[in-house]
């Protein structure tokens, strides 16, 4: 069923579209983790960028949020930031998107009130990647 309804999203422009979304979600999620932090403030920064969004997908808004946190953590435990950074970035096609994916990174990184020098890393990657 879900093979589908990717099939039939392909001309629509729906899938990619939505692959943009769940990239910049998946890049915002990581830089509220990157400095090892779980930060309520930097989750709420993003929580409320990801509401505005027309999601769509068979995956809860929420759900989506709550999984990627957990793989986000695992990327930064790893020491995969750069890889994650390149991989998700390549889903996001459009410049403007991309230019907008480093303005919610500034927000959400910014949202504690401290920027450490993971994040700034982190943060240096994602700006070559634009």
């Amino acid at each position: 069923m879900k093979f589908e309804q990717l099939l039939n999203h392909f001309d629509s422009g729906i899938c990619v579209e939505q692959l943009q979304k769940e990239s910049l979600l998946d890049l915002a999620l990581l830089f509220v983790g990157v400095d090892g932090v779980i930060s309520e403030s930097e989750l709420a920064v993003v929580k409320k960028w990801a509401d505005t969004l027309s999601w769509n997908s068979a995956v809860k808004l929420d759900d989506y949020i709550c999984d990627m946190t957990g793989k986000c953590v695992l990327a930064v435990k790893s020491d995969d930031i750069e890889a994650f950074i390149q991989h998700r970035m390549k889903h996001i096609v459009d410049k403007p998107m991309r230019e907008f994916a480093v303005k919610l990174a500034h927000r959400v990184i910014s949202a504690d009130g401290k920027i450490d020098s993971n994040e700034l890393a982190a943060m240096s990657v994602l700006e070559d990647q634009v």
